[in-house]
């Protein structure tokens, strides 16, 4: 963020000085440490030395005291205890004292270039402690010491926060304060496992403040704050949004439940209809074997009726055939014998007419002999006589009855009814 906080921590003018001092007696110890010394921090504290004729001496409590004796160390295994020390010459006196406390170091770090080379101020508040362990502050006194720790630390401070301001954007400075930071924790990492040899752990690291020029400030406040208003949008867009979704899942709901209900009516009804199908299938069934048997009782009674119809027909046909039957043949019997009847008479009258005209013609024939001998010039009149006579006998016979002339008798009967010169010649009459 980079709205500016209500209250307004001034940045430390120096890095905090990290001193090893010289103080009299032992006991001034305590005192030294607890007091306070602005931007200055003693670690180490060396009493002044004994005077020849001392024969004791006083280790305070709270601190972790280093004895010498005659130079060496006079407890190699762990740190003096504290209290009164009698009859200890004077070559065995405290030679450092180590402070048993959590120290804050202000490393604050001038004009720190960003990722988009825009200059910060920042500081750095860093919690250390030496110690507790004997080896540890034995370690810190002899191999490093006070004066090296503060020229060590100071570097590694500022060398860790440029490098860590280098990498962070201007956009994002002011997110580095605190010590939730993970940069700040990987910053507080490095500078631990550095340190840790020498017998110093670091316990919290935290930026504590980034500093910027006033119109760059102003800046980036009123984007700040541009940025606080489209979140709170985003966030009464977010909220309404949550708003709709709630009425819309409300609504979907409301949908759903009615469309489960409706989908259990619509079951129910397709339950029912396919109930009421069965029944129906089953009433249909039982009309449709009911309508089968009674048209196959009434197609069984058409049947017989038909059947017995066709037997009375039948019997009625054949009596009637028979009746007809009997009647054309009696009819044709009745009728063949009287045309047989008729014809016998007809033949027989006609032979009686044919010997009758035999007769004539020979009579005829024998006067026309005579007359023919007697007398040439009749020969025609009586040609045309017999001619006549002959015609008038077939007229005769024609009108009589109906005579059907074939056969042998036929030819026979024609023959002597006429003459074959009648019959293979024309007969032409000449009247003069």
């Amino acid at each position: 963020l980079y709205s500016k906080p209500k209250t307004v921590l001034r940045m430390h003018a120096a890095k905090t000085q990290l001193e090893q001092q010289n103080i009299g007696d032992p006991l001034d110890a305590t005192r030294v440490f607890n007091q306070e010394h602005g931007d200055r921090i003693p670690l180490v504290l060396v009493p002044s030395p004994r005077v020849c004729c001392s024969c004791y001496y006083h280790i305070p409590s709270g601190v972790n005291t280093i004895v010498h004796i005659c130079g060496d160390d006079g407890y190699p295994d762990g740190m003096a205890p504290p209290g009164i020390q009698m009859c200890k010459p004077w070559y065995n006196h405290v030679a450092y004292m180590v402070t048993q406390q959590s120290c804050t170091y202000n490393a604050p770090v001038k004009s720190c270039p960003t990722k988009d080379n825009v200059m910060v101020d920042c500081e750095l508040t860093l919690v250390f402690a030496i110690g507790p362990d004997p080896v540890d502050v034995k370690n810190f006194v002899y191999n490093l010491g006070a004066l090296k720790f503060n020229e060590f630390l100071a570097a590694e401070c500022e060398e860790a926060i440029r490098q860590l301001i280098r990498v962070t954007p201007l956009s994002d400075v002011y997110e580095l304060r605190g010590s939730s930071s993970q940069h700040v924790q990987n910053v507080l990492k490095v500078l631990d496992d550095k340190f840790k040899e020498f017998g110093v752990t670091f316990s919290k690291a935290a930026i504590t403040d980034v500093v910027l020029n006033d119109e760059l400030r102003r800046i980036l406040q009123g984007t700040t704050e541009f940025r606080t208003k489209i979140r709170e949008l985003d966030k009464e867009h977010e909220h309404n949004m949550k708003l709709i979704t709630y009425d819309y899942q409300q609504k979907l709901s409301e949908k759903e439940r009615l469309y489960d209900r409706r989908l259990q009516d619509i079951e129910a009804d397709i339950n029912v209809a396919l109930v009421n199908r069965k029944k129906e299938i089953v009433n249909a069934e039982s009309r449709r074997e009911v309508a089968v048997t009674k048209q196959e009782e009434y197609a069984a009674v058409a049947k017989k009726r038909a059947e017995s119809q066709l037997s009375v027909a039948q019997a009625k046909a054949e009596q009637e055939n028979a009746k007809l039957l009997a009647t054309a043949t009696s009819n044709a019997e009745a009728a063949k014998i009287k045309v047989d009847k008729e014809t016998e008479v007809a033949i027989f009258e006609s032979q009686q007419l044919i010997k009758v005209a035999e007769n004539k013609a020979l009579a005829l024939k024998t006067e026309a002999k005579a007359e023919g001998d007697a007398a040439e010039s009749l020969k025609v009149i009586r040609e045309h006589n017999l001619e006549m006579a002959k015609l008038e006998v077939q007229e005769a016979i024609a009108r009589r009855a109906k005579i059907v002339i074939s056969g042998d008798q036929g030819d026979a009967l024609i023959n002597s009814i006429l003459d074959k010169e009648l019959l293979t010649n024309n007969i032409s009459l000449n009247y003069k």
